[in-house]
């Protein structure tokens, strides 16, 4: 990238994301999770998804929402049949991912919830909210996906407007 686009770039995404910013906290401040907004460009320019695949990130972060309840779910299964808290948490998250990165990685690796980045942010940030605040939790990876395909977009228009010197 040029320094012109790097400069552009980065005006785009740092106005856009204090706008998402500030409207969330007027709009959206009891869901707690700002935060996840960031994580969720941390991982959508680390796979250098194009703007349309926002889709494709959302239904792979609530897949792994689902795969952090079903943790929960066995974590509790397995205290119900007598281990420790410790045992059955370490039992569960390896069933769980096990389970996930099989069915995500091998069987749905060519379909839009084959975004493993994703999902484990999903099963992550589900563990970060103790298995609560599923709506906010849910809300907050579309707006900071919404956000980050916006960004995106920024770049690649910035890209076709400043093609790098031969």
């Amino acid at each position: 990238m040029s320094q012109k686009t790097v400069i552009l770039f980065s005006l785009w995404t740092s106005v856009w994301a204090a706008v998402f910013y500030h409207f969330y906290m007027m709009l959206f401040a009891s869901f707690g999770v700002p935060w996840v907004m960031f994580v969720c460009m941390a991982i959508f320019f680390g796979m250098d998804l194009a703007p349309k695949q926002f889709y494709a990130a959302i239904l792979s972060a609530f897949c792994g929402m689902a795969w952090g309840q079903l943790d929960f779910l066995l974590i509790g299964l397995f205290e119900g049949l007598g281990l420790n808290t410790a045992a059955a948490s370490f039992l569960s998250i390896v069933l769980g991912t096990f389970a996930a990165m099989y069915v995500h990685l091998k069987l749905l690796c060519k379909t839009p919830l084959g975004l493993m980045p994703f999902i484990f942010a999903g099963v992550c940030l589900t563990f970060s909210q103790n298995g609560g605040n599923v709506i906010g939790l849910g809300s907050t990876f579309v707006i900071g996906i919404l956000l980050s395909s916006l960004c995106c977009a920024g770049l690649q228009f910035c890209i076709k407007r400043d093609p790098p010197a031969k």
